[in-house]
């Protein structure tokens, strides 16, 4: 029971990290993309719901995969500086999501 205790505190430090780097994103003359800012959006409510759950008690069992999948997902966000276009685009000649050609 105490590695699910420890599991659930750094799955909630993680999800921590996630919304205060969206949060903090500024884009310093980057592009606005409505896509990127509803994706952004959408990833701070689901990581603040998980924080929010595991505080009040409801959010009781937590798998490793899942929170080492949170870990990539936290890693790649800082590696991209809160950009979540960069973190989900795929290669350069591909269109990214939203964009009108």
């Amino acid at each position: 029971m105490m590695g699910n205790a420890l599991l659930l505190a750094v799955n909630a430090a993680v999800c921590m990290l996630i919304i205060v780097r969206l949060f903090t994103y500024r884009r310093r003359g980057a592009q606005h993309r409505a896509a990127g800012s509803w994706l952004a959006y959408v990833l701070m409510v689901a990581c603040a719901a998980v924080v929010v759950r595991i505080i009040f008690g409801q959010y009781t069992s937590v798998d490793w995969a899942e929170t080492l999948l949170n870990i990539a997902l936290c890693a790649s966000i800082y590696a991209a500086r809160g950009n979540v276009m960069h973190v989900f685009r795929g290669p350069a000649s591909e269109p990214v999501i939203g964009d009108k050609k």
